[in-house]
């Protein structure tokens, strides 16, 4: 996972899958199939420790407008690092040509996208977001804000000000 996620797919070698693994072309063959479906399972493992990661930040607070902000913040700490997001590097290297790609980011961004809207409707019920505001739309609006910021931040802005954005973003909610 590591690897790929540093270097992309296509940059990844099966060199570089054979040293971080400490297996054999062969043994790799064997225990993981080709180079596409290591990947795939890469962006599989990768996803999940995400999501296990951020979804544990959305119940440390009662108030779950507070929740939404922490896991925003999880989420920009973590895309903001070197590598970046694995899943927004992989939607622009992968995801145009590769149907397979295309049909596993889908699947975990409806994941994503049902968690976030359960959370805004929850904050909706608190008191905390408008309720005349579309929780379907809000997710939506946060989840595309968030994918545009981690890709912003991995090629030429900083992540304090997309930080302030996104947050500017949830205050208008309220």
């Amino acid at each position: 996972m590591d690897a790929f996620w540093a270097k992309g797919y296509e940059a990844t070698s099966m060199a570089d899958l054979c040293k971080c693994t400490g297996l054999h072309k062969g043994s790799l063959y064997q225990a993981f199939g080709d180079k596409h479906q290591l990947f795939m399972n890469s962006l599989s493992h990768y996803a999940e420790m995400e999501f296990r990661e951020v979804a544990a930040v959305a119940f440390d607070s009662d108030s779950p407008l507070e929740n939404i902000r922490a896991m925003v913040n999880k989420i920009s700490q973590d895309a903001g690092g070197e590598k970046g997001c694995m899943m927004v590097n992989t939607m622009v290297e992968l995801a145009p040509h590769d149907p397979e790609i295309r049909k596993a980011l889908k699947a975990i961004a409806t994941k994503r996208m049902r968690f976030l809207v359960d959370v805004i409707a929850k904050a909706q019920q608190a008191g905390e977001i408008r309720p005349e505001l579309d929780p379907d739309k809000l997710g939506l609006q946060l989840m595309v804000t968030l994918a545009g910021s981690a890709a912003m931040v991995k090629g030429f802005m900083e992540g304090g000000p997309l930080l302030a954005n996104i947050e500017d973003l949830i205050d208008s909610w309220e």
